[in-house]
């Protein structure tokens, strides 16, 4: 499995047979997407603009399969489970062997019930420097000790040309007690083999 970064919530995730991408966002946030791939794009929560006005922005595949709210869905061998969480959707994704929980805008702590439902995550995507919209770092920290994943992937952080109010990822580096700053990967290859022992947190850079 490939993972890459597209900034703030965005990322591309290509399987050995479908390419998922969550959270495509509008050029207005400071960055523009166009030109990616994908068979399945995951949204947190319903857009008050089009859904597929946003898509066809950001993905050159025509045959697309949107989510947008909990449920359960299997495309193309690719499984994908709905959480509903307030406004926001969280998602649990297998694909390839691997188990993927993916929080969007999650804005609090974990329910004992959403515990249940994303325990067992080789990889969690979260939030980590949305101070107004989802979690802290501080709160970033407390759900990741909730879930004990082998692998985190920041997001939703302050990097350069996203004009939202995202504080720094070193806010949540420090909170994760890790002295040495990391240094981000191009892109992440992973498999179900190649998880390490314990927790590991992976910074990914963001691309244009």
């Amino acid at each position: 499995m490939e993972i890459k970064y597209f900034g703030n919530s965005c990322f591309r995730i290509k399987g050995k047979q479908m390419v998922l991408l969550t959270n495509p966002f509008e050029a207005s946030v400071g960055i523009k997407l166009s030109g990616l791939v994908a068979d399945i794009v995951c949204f947190s929560h319903k857009k008050e603009s089009s859904l597929s006005s946003l898509v066809s922005k950001a993905v050159t595949r025509g045959e697309v399969f949107v989510i947008d709210a909990a449920g359960e869905y299997e495309v193309g061998g690719v499984f994908i489970m709905g959480i509903e969480a307030g406004a926001t959707t969280l998602y649990v994704m297998t694909i390839d062997g691997l188990r993927l929980v993916f929080l969007g805008e999650l804005k609090e702590k974990l329910t004992d019930k959403q515990i249940e439902e994303v325990d067992g995550a080789d990889l969690l995507f979260l939030p980590v420097g949305d101070k107004n919209l989802s979690l802290s770092a501080k709160q970033a920290v407390d759900v990741i000790n909730q879930i004990e994943p082998k692998i985190i992937i920041p997001m939703a952080y302050k990097i350069p040309g996203l004009n939202l109010d995202l504080a720094p990822l070193d806010d949540f580096l420090k909170e994760m007690s890790l002295e040495e700053k990391k240094t981000p990967l191009e892109k992440l290859i992973i498999s179900k083999d190649k998880l390490p022992l314990e927790k590991e947190v992976v910074v990914l850079n963001a691309r244009s």
